[in-house]
This record gives structure tokens, sequence and C-alpha cells, in this order.
């Protein structure tokens, strides 16, 4: 029997967006009564734990929250795992990918928000990326875009995640699936996602799957328990995790499709599984 659903925000449960209300009302009634029916809803995201609270708020119901793809487990409010980037591990990566592939813009993620450093002649970035996050919103994050800022929290806050962005062309995007192979195999010592144009950086052992891992383990889960969703590249990690009951949205790529069992077209399409289990 199903007792948890992990899963996804953006292009999942945040699938089709409502800009007004943050999940559409089909979705937000069904996580709820299946919260009121006993369940228990784990958010999973590569968004900040803050950003998770909010969510939590506008479900009405007490959530378990991983942010940052895996490096951060909050549930009954307290951090169960928080594991931060190595300062000179940072450094290093963003040196070296910055040297070999040029990436326009790099983002950093703690505690406190999200952070934008350019390369020379690309400061045009960090406005686009400001513009960009307000006008997402309710879907957008705290965002500091001076380079002053940049340099101050990767030296004093835990980074928490670091994102390379590739692009915006649909060129770009394939171009950073290629990167993100490349930079899987060149360090171990990382967990590495493709997510549009974006990779997304986190602490070794941190990754969607290793996070539900971790809560399961602390709550005695089965694996037949517990389901995962989600729709892009930072999910494979959890669909490999927990296959037997792994569903992707229909309307992500075939390269992540492949990864889970099932596919559906809309969230509250998982009803019918549920029910039959």
């Amino acid at each position: 029997m199903i007792k948890y659903i992990a899963t996804d925000l953006d292009g999942t449960l945040f699938y089709p967006r409502d800009k007004k209300h943050l999940v559409c009302k089909e979705n937000l009634f069904f996580v709820q009564s299946f919260i009121d029916n006993g369940g228990k809803l784990i958010l999973v995201s590569g968004r900040s734990i803050d950003y998770g609270k909010k969510v939590e708020s506008i479900i009405g119901r007490d959530c378990v929250l991983i942010g940052y793809n895996g490096a951060v487990l909050f549930d009954n409010n307290k951090v169960l795992r928080s594991d931060s980037i190595d300062k000179e591990e940072a450094k290093e990566i963003i040196d070296d990918i910055n040297k070999t592939y040029k990436v326009p813009a790099v983002i950093i993620m703690t505690e406190q928000g999200m952070y934008i450093h350019t390369r020379k002649h690309y400061e045009i970035m960090r406005f686009f990326y400001s513009i960009y996050n307000k006008l997402q919103g309710m879907y957008g994050e705290i965002f500091h875009k001076s380079e002053e800022e940049f340099n101050n929290a990767f030296n004093n806050d835990k980074i928490y995640k670091i994102m390379f962005f590739v692009g915006v062309t649909n060129r770009k995007k394939r171009q950073a699936m290629e990167l993100n192979k490349m930079i899987r195999n060149a360090y171990s010592n990382i967990e590495s996602a493709w997510c549009n144009q974006v990779i997304e950086i986190s602490a070794e052992n941190c990754s969607k799957g290793s996070g539900i891992r971790e809560y399961c383990k602390l709550n005695n889960i089965k694996d037949d328990e517990i389901c995962v969703v989600g729709d892009s590249g930072n999910d494979i990690p959890m669909f490999k995790e927990f296959p037997e009951n792994s569903f992707c949205m229909s309307r992500a790529p075939e390269t992540i499709q492949k990864y889970a069992k099932y596919t559906i077209d809309k969230y509250e399409d998982l009803s019918r599984y549920l029910i039959k289990k």
C-alpha cells in the first residue's frame, strides 16, 4: 500500500502552473485528500527549504521537505540532514568549468538565497536572470544579483547547490546534457544532474534519491510504501532508487521518461494507481 508520495515541484506538482495559487486546484485537492486519508507528502526539490515551507503552507498540511536536490532533509521542524559542498571543491569545480567550457553564468544556492557570477562580457546575464526570476512571481526564489554578494556568500555561507547556466536555446539544452555527462565522469566527489539548460551540482551522495532513501531509513519505510514522481534530469536518481513505483510526467523528454516505470499525463492520474495499490 502506498503511504508516501515523494514529489518533484517544478513541472510536476506545479504543472500546470497557477501563478495566483502556486499549486493548481486539481493537484492541491489530490494531495490534500491523500494526506487527509493517512498519507504523507514528501516535497523533493532542487529549491530551498524555505521555498518548501512556502509550498507546505499553501497545501495546509504537514509535509516532509527535501531541498537542494537532497542536500537538506527537514521534518517536524528539525534538520535531519545537511550536506554542503566543500569550499575548496566548489572553487576548483567552478574554475575548471569556467576555464574549460566557458559557461555564461554560475549560480550558487545557500540558505540566504541564490547568487550569480558571470564571466567577463556576460554581465548582462545577471540582469536577465534577475528579471526572469521576478517574472516567475510566486515561483521565484530569493535572488541576489551583484558580484559582491556572490563573493560574500561564497566565502561565508554554506553552499548547498551550484548551477552552471549553459544558455537559452534547445541547442544549449543538448550541450548541457552532454556537459553533465562529462562532469559526472570527471568528478567522483560530487553529484551532478542535468535540468534543461542548467547543470546542477551538489555534494557527494546528495541527490533526490539519496534524500528520500535517508528519510525511509530514519522512519523504517519499505520501498513498496512509497512512490516517486518527477519530470526532469535531477529526478532520475529517485526513479533509479525506487523503480517499482516511479512515475514521470509524459511531457518530459524521452531521455528522462525511460528511467521511470510509468508515465502520467496529469498529476492527479496518480490516484488511479494508488487505488489499485
